[in-house]
């Protein structure tokens, strides 16, 4: 039985609504796209195989899923002179072909010229209807006529030349992709830019911190995690300043840039990664990623533990590239109460985190509006010293879970903030004897009134 992947929406659980709709942003006279049709026989497809112009399984494309009864009978309907479906390639810069679409058919006509499917079992004919005198029989073992007819077959393609317009080519692959599972992007994207860039993206999509904190196993199988490891790059590489949507088409850039990053930038690139990783499972743990939605009326705070929200993915892997692992580590339970506190105070944040998140502007004034939260804890050094512990926030709550303000019961610790009964700014000390538990939105709203 083939396997049955949900789409990224329905593992996702997406929270962000028009996360990335932005229309392609291209001149005029750029939006072509360049195709050639030309006939090639299996006989040609094989001979280019095996001299390494023809990549059958791209890093994009899933593996080869036909059963052994489909693939005989595609090899029937040769036989029966069947019209075969229109195969899509894609000339690569070193003149050599991908395929687009039709993986499934090539591989089973090259695999039973070869005698034996990609996992290396015999390909012997099974299942036929129609010809059934054919079954159990390999290519070898057909009469001369037939095997020479089956070389011989002519199969229609259609070639996306290397001048076309990268992202008009993208977005075309999208379109020409009509498998039963369609790909999705990052699968299309790991073969229009296939190169040493690739490469990385593919070996630090297994890296298991990562996995660990985004726990999907479909967005591993569907590549996905490569996409989410990109769009870091390029929002670290080009700075979120010099953002313009798409994401798409940003991502894209960053990886048509760089397709062939020399040793050295694999090394930076990897060192990137790994340095924001395990400082984003430090401070913000088995929550990372996931968006905190603040209780009201009585009810609980609750995290959105099974979805991912890639604006905070965003903020959280690019915050910390140009700070030291003291300098976040010293502040962790701080950083952590900051982007709390966005989450469930600032309304325009709270907004910024799941409408339009790729929209330009948006996106720029939510990584400042970030940024500036890190800068003011990071590079203060007086913070910590008017700011209480997340150990006394802990002890308070555990003790006595009641806001001071309201006297209303604070369900969850994260709706929970810790101020100052005598305020800091008249000289109250930062100790748990001057310490209240408050609920943010009371103590907000008293704030406001001073």
């Amino acid at each position: 039985m083939e396997e049955k992947y949900l789409t990224p929406d329905e593992e996702l659980e997406i929270d962000e609504v028009g996360e990335d709709d932005a229309e392609l942003d291209i001149e005029a006279g750029q939006r072509k796209i360049i195709w050639q049709a030309k006939d090639f026989s299996i006989r040609e497809f094989l001979t280019m195989k095996n001299d390494g112009e023809l990549v059958l399984q791209p890093l994009y494309q899933r593996n080869f899923v036909a059963t052994d009864s489909i693939a005989s009978k595609l090899i029937e309907s040769i036989l029966l002179d069947v019209p075969i479906p229109v195969v899509y390639l894609a000339e690569e810069q070193d003149g050599s072909y991908s395929v687009i679409d039709g993986q499934q058919r090539l591989t089973s006509f090259l695999s039973f010229l070869e005698g034996k499917f990609p996992d290396t079992r015999p390909f012997k004919l099974s299942g036929l209807k129609v010809l059934p005198e054919l079954n159990r029989k390999s290519f070898t073992e057909l009469d001369n006529e037939l095997q020479k007819k089956i070389r011989s077959t002519t199969i229609h393609s259609i070639i996306i030349k290397k001048e076309s317009n990268p992202d008009i080519k993208f977005e075309i692959f999208e379109r020409l992709n009509t498998g039963s599972t369609k790909l999705n992007e990052d699968e299309i994207r790991n073969t229009v830019y296939r190169g040493s860039y690739i490469e990385l993206l593919s070996e630090l999509s297994e890296n298991a911190v990562f996995h660990g904190l985004v726990k999907k196993d479909n967005f591993k199988k569907r590549m996905i995690y490569r996409g989410m490891i990109l769009r870091f790059f390029a929002l670290s590489e080009k700075s979120y300043i010099n953002y313009k949507s798409s994401m798409k088409q940003f991502s894209n850039k960053e990886l048509r840039d760089n397709r062939d990053l020399s040793l050295n930038k694999v090394k930076e690139y990897r060192a990137r990664f790994e340095h924001c990783l395990d400082l984003v499972k430090v401070v913000f743990g088995d929550m990372a990623f996931r968006r905190y939605k603040p209780g009201n009326d009585g009810e609980s705070g609750k995290w959105g533990e099974t979805q991912i929200n890639m604006a905070l993915y965003d903020i959280q892997m690019v915050g910390f590239v140009n700070f030291s692992k003291n300098d976040v580590l010293a502040k962790a339970d701080l950083i952590r109460e900051g982007l709390l506190d966005l989450m469930t105070t600032n309304q325009q944040f709270k907004e910024q985190l799941i409408w339009q998140t790729s929209d330009t502007e948006v996106l720029k004034k939510r990584f400042r509006t970030y940024m500036d939260m890190l800068d003011s804890i990071i590079g203060d050094p007086q913070y910590s010293q008017r700011t209480f512990s997340y150990s006394v926030k802990e002890q308070l709550f555990n003790n006595n879970p009641y806001c001071a303000i309201s006297g209303q019961k604070i369900l969850a610790i994260e709706d929970a903030e810790v101020d100052h009964i005598v305020p800091y700014s008249k000289g109250g000390k930062t100790e748990i004897s001057n310490a209240q538990l408050v609920l943010r939105y009371f103590n907000r709203a008293k704030s406001d009134k001073l």
